[in-house]
């Protein structure tokens, strides 16, 4: 933690997430920027990809502008997910681990496409973050039943 910022839940943060106290800053942008180097695993961050996350953390966080403009910047094409995953101090409310994954698999198929490079790299965070195999099944299912009845 560098710099003691932090992100604020709102109530749908704290209700969908459980996120029950505040996200350091430098915490979320690693966060984001292994997520956006996951989703654009296949070559691309798709607009749709990019917007689904950005919309997320709206809903979220409270007053996210800044953050959202530091996730903008982020170079994920040169992301290192490994040394990423390695280095983030996850020691908040939230199970860091399958959200994360879970939000992976959500921004990966926002474009209506799920790569098989995005699905590749989604089980090999999951490895590094220690989860078993049908962990990313699960929440894969459960992205697509999401889908479904949003449709």
């Amino acid at each position: 933690m560098t710099n003691q910022q932090t992100l604020q839940p709102t109530e749908y943060g704290k209700r969908r997430y459980n996120i029950t106290s505040p996200i350091d800053f430098d915490v979320a942008i690693v966060y984001a920027n292994v997520l956006m180097a996951i989703a654009g695993a296949d070559g691309e961050l798709a607009d749709a990809e990019l917007q689904w996350y950005l919309d997320e953390q709206k809903l979220i966080f409270d007053n996210p502008q800044e953050y959202i403009e530091a996730v903008k910047k982020l170079d994920w094409k040169n992301a290192d997910i490994e040394q990423l995953l390695s280095g983030i101090r996850y020691d908040f409310s939230l199970n860091f681990c399958r959200t994360l994954l879970y939000q992976a698999i959500k921004m990966c198929r926002a474009d209506g496409i799920y790569h098989e490079k995005e699905q590749a790299t989604i089980a090999a965070a999951a490895e590094i973050l220690g989860l078993i195999r049908y962990m990313v099944s699960i929440l894969e299912s459960v992205a697509e039943l999401e889908d479904t009845t949003d449709k």
